[in-house]
């Protein structure tokens, strides 16, 4: 059994905690069959100190100091005692540092039972600490934060020692080089840990901002990574009282905060685009370019000579290649979302156009006219509105979201029900909108097209 086995407070906090029933199991097991493995120790090591002839210092180390003294020929230093404030240690009785089984040696020494150790040997602190992470990753069932959180450790562990490496020729303990790739990005971090970017750059700002308690929350695997995240931007006092509530309360709250982070970010866009878009005029005046379109194109049917001139008569018609042709550029805003009417027979045609314009199709919305019309196979009762968007507009808010199903009468020769235009108001009651081949301009809006009045 090694003499003076010392506990380091930053080395034990590497060890994830068990569980109650992991630690009860974990007694049985010693009690019955004895401490089978040996525990690690960590002897501290000797280094040469470059240092005028005659000097000496004296390093704290928790409640003991190590001494440099003079090693009599003049060629250096090294550490030579262990001094406490009662006795002091020779050199053959150095004390040894645990590094791994801090459990079992917890368990021995409250129940007086033996326990054999295994010293390794290490040229620094930082050393010990990259060896116990990689130790920890292989040997326990860690959740996502306790494997990221270790890494993280080691990364700080690697960087200290490179500082050291390039301080030691300033008066300083020289470190030995350590052969240890370092771990320079989060990229690296992520791979060890298993787990995304994304979460490490999570772990780093819980790990500057969470509550204690949170921190045991999510050790515990009580809470995900995502949830502590969001809860952690609150003040200390508030995440304290979430976590003493419970698991629900923490999901929650973590909820709320996302939604409220989402929609001040989407105001912020919205605000950002209506500025853009009217070319930072007032609300409510003409836009430059339209981040909502909505329109009826005039789509040409190839029905019989007396149907067709029937559609010609109610309004002109324009060729699919004529549509496809319109310059929407000169109105559509980079980021731009588009409701478009579309019958079944022309709904090959309008892909075609959305593809043209440049736009990508997302979903559509069905119109039931509540009146039977015509039709080759079915008898027609319905229309579609498609919703297509060019770049990244943003979505409406959740409590903005219409039914993908409404039910209007059907009015005059191809109108629209006016209530349309009532559920995209609501949908963006902010964003400029703009009608193409609109025939009866509505207050607020723009108008673009061959059958607006003001084009």
């Amino acid at each position: 059994m090694a003499q003076n086995i010392l506990i380091d407070k930053e080395f034990q906090a590497l060890i994830p905690p068990l569980s109650a029933e992991e630690k009860q199991q974990l007694e049985a097991n010693i009690v019955a069959d004895g401490c089978r493995d040996p525990l690690v120790v960590w002897r501290l090591p000797t280094f040469d100190v470059k240092a005028e002839s005659g000097m000496v210092e004296t390093l704290a180390y928790e409640d003991a100091e190590v001494t440099i003294l003079d090693d009599g020929d003049g060629g250096g230093y090294e550490y030579r005692t262990w001094e406490t404030e009662d006795d002091e240690i020779s050199e053959h009785e150095w004390p040894h540092i645990l590094i791994d089984g801090h459990n079992r040696y917890e368990i021995c020494t409250r129940l007086g039972l033996p326990f054999d150790t295994v010293q390794k040997e290490f040229d620094s602190r930082e050393d010990v600490i990259v060896w116990m992470v990689d130790n920890q990753r292989g040997r326990r069932n860690l959740n996502d934060f306790q494997r990221t959180e270790l890494q993280l450790k080691k990364k700080s562990a690697i960087a200290a020692k490179a500082k050291a490496n390039q301080q030691g020729g300033q008066g300083g303990v020289l470190l030995p080089q350590n052969s240890a790739k370092a771990i320079d990005t989060r990229a690296e971090i992520a791979d060890a840990a298993g787990v995304s970017h994304d979460t490490v750059s999570k772990v780093e700002r819980i790990q500057e901002t969470a509550a204690p308690e949170l921190i045991v929350a999510l050790r515990e695997s009580k809470v995900s990574i995502n949830a502590a995240a969001d809860v952690a931007t609150l003040p200390k006092a508030e995440q304290v009282e979430i976590v003493a509530r419970g698991t629900r309360e923490i999901l929650q709250a973590a909820k709320e905060i996302r939604a409220a982070k989402s929609e001040e970010k989407r105001n912020e866009r919205l605000e950002k685009i209506i500025a853009i878009s009217t070319g930072n005029a007032p609300l409510g005046t003409v836009a430059e370019r339209y981040p909502v379109l909505y329109l009826d194109p005039p789509w040409r049917y190839e029905h019989a000579e007396s149907v067709s001139r029937e559609i010609e008569n109610q309004y002109p018609t324009m060729s699919l290649d004529d549509i496809k042709a319109m310059p929407i550029g000169d109105i559509a805003f980079d980021d731009c979302i588009m409701f478009m009417w579309a019958t079944s027979p022309k709904l090959a045609e309008a892909f075609e156009v959305l593809q043209a314009w440049g736009f990508s199709y997302r979903t559509c919305a069905v119109w039931d006219k509540q009146k039977i019309g015509m039709g080759y196979y079915f008898r027609q009762q319905h229309e579609l509105l498609l919703v297509a968007v060019k770049g990244s507009p943003t979505t409406p808010a959740p409590a903005d979201r219409p039914s993908s199903v409404f039910s209007y009468p059907r009015g005059n020769h191809s109108a629209k029900p006016h209530e349309v235009y009532e559920i995209i108001e609501a949908m963006y009651p902010t964003l400029p909108k703009l009608e193409m081949f609109c025939r009866t301009p509505r207050e607020g809006w723009g108008v673009w097209g061959n059958q607006s009045k003001a084009a």
